[in-house]
Order: structure tokens, then C-alpha cells, then sequence
């Protein structure tokens, strides 16, 4: 087999990473080995002069449909098959109905590692959130629950809102968008005015 495309995609809306692949058979290897979907798929990526890499022979990906297959010559054909990562392949077979208590980074922290939810052992990356909470998840997948916390979560540390739940080849991100731009206000972009909500100064004429 010779793999002709490999798409890979991710974005910070989405908190999963997934892909197609183009595979051009001349052996007969999909006859002696049927793809019918939920095979493992490893694969490792790097952009030359760049250091960061997509890794998936650690993390597995798990290919989930053959979308097409069809005949390029009289001894060749072309599979068009679909993947994603084993954590989406599990948050649709899982379901949460259960009360959480204390911040919600710790809800999401448990979310994730928890063996009876998602048990990802990727890295992840979660900004601590302030106050206590109590939440009750009425029968939702992982992936739904957490997106319905980041709603309501405000980071300990810029007091700002606006939380995003994505993945990407460094694993699992619950960050707020402010730490995102910068962290520590290293990054980040001075602003230029301040308002506030407060009855204007007396003025000299009324």
C-alpha cells in the first residue's frame, strides 16, 4: 500500500482532532486484510525546519469509515478511509449523569482522566478557574458536558471568561482566551482605554 493524502484536521471550536487518508492498493492487502473500520492508525509527521511534531504512534488514531473505494487501474484501487482519535470514539459510546461539586477546572480535570468517562492519558492543558460549584450533568457525553461548564468558567488568574475546549498534537486544552493571546501579560496587547460604569464627574456649567 502507498498512502497517496493524509489530511489532518483541528481547530480551537472543536475539542477533538480528525482526518482522511488516500491509500492506493496494488497488493490486494484490503482483500487479505478487510478494512471494515476501528482500526488503530500510527502515523508520526514533522515539517522540516519546524520542531513541533504530530504524533499519533503513541496516542492512537482509530479509523472510523472506508467512504470509497474505487478502481485507478486494472491492478489498483484507491481506499478513501476516515479516522479520529480514540477519545471521540469514546465520548460517543459515553454518557455522564452524575452531580459534580468544587471548580469547574477540577470537573473538567476529572472529565477527562476519570476512567469511567473519557480515561485520556494525553497531556492536558487546563487553566484553574475560581469559585466553588455545584452541577448536576443530565445524561450528556464528556465532550457536551464540558462545553457546557466552559460557559460558565472564569480563570483564577485573569478573572476573564471566554473558555475554549480544543485539542491539538499537544494534547487537551481548557484555556480561557486571554491566557491563549498571553501568559503573565507577556504577549499580550496593552490596552489603549479604560472605561468605567460610574456617574460622570460634577461639571463646572450644569
Amino acid at each position: 500500500c502507498q498512502v497517496k493524502e493524509l489530511n489532518i484536521y483541528q481547530s480551537i471550536d472543536c475539542p477533538f482532532m480528525s482526518g482522511n487518508m488516500l491509500i492506493a492498493d496494488s497488493q490486494g492487502v484490503a482483500e487479505i486484510l478487510p478494512l471494515m473500520g476501528q482500526e488503530r492508525l500510527l502515523f508520526s509527521l514533522k515539517t522540516p525546519g519546524h520542531s513541533n511534531t504530530v504524533n499519533f504512534n503513541k496516542y492512537h488514531a482509530i479509523i472510523y469509515n472506508v467512504e470509497k473505494r474505487f478502481q485507478t487501474s486494472d491492478r489498483e484501487q484507491t481506499i478513501f478511509l476516515n479516522w479520529t482519535t480514540l477519545e471521540h470514539y469514546k465520548n460517543i459510546r459515553t454518557k455522564i449523569s452524575e452531580s459534580f461539586d468544587g471548580t469547574i477546572s477540577k470537573i473538567v480535570q476529572k472529565i477527562l482522566r476519570g476512567k469511567n468517562y473519557l480515561g485520556t492519558k494525553k497531556p492536558v492543558n487546563i487553566d484553574v478557574t475560581r469559585n466553588l460549584r455545584k452541577y448536576v450533568i443530565p445524561n450528556l457525553n464528556p465532550f457536551q458536558a464540558i462545553n457546557l461548564l466552559k460557559t460558565e468558567a472564569i480563570s483564577s488568574v485573569e478573572q476573564s471568561p471566554h473558555f475554549l475546549f480544543f485539542e491539538n498534537p499537544n494534547g487537551f486544552h481548557f484555556r480561557s482566551l486571554d491566557s491563549l493571546i498571553g501568559q503573565k501579560g507577556s504577549l499580550s496587547v496593552q490596552h489603549k482605554q479604560t472605561y468605567r460604569f460610574q456617574p460622570p464627574e460634577a461639571p463646572q456649567n450644569p
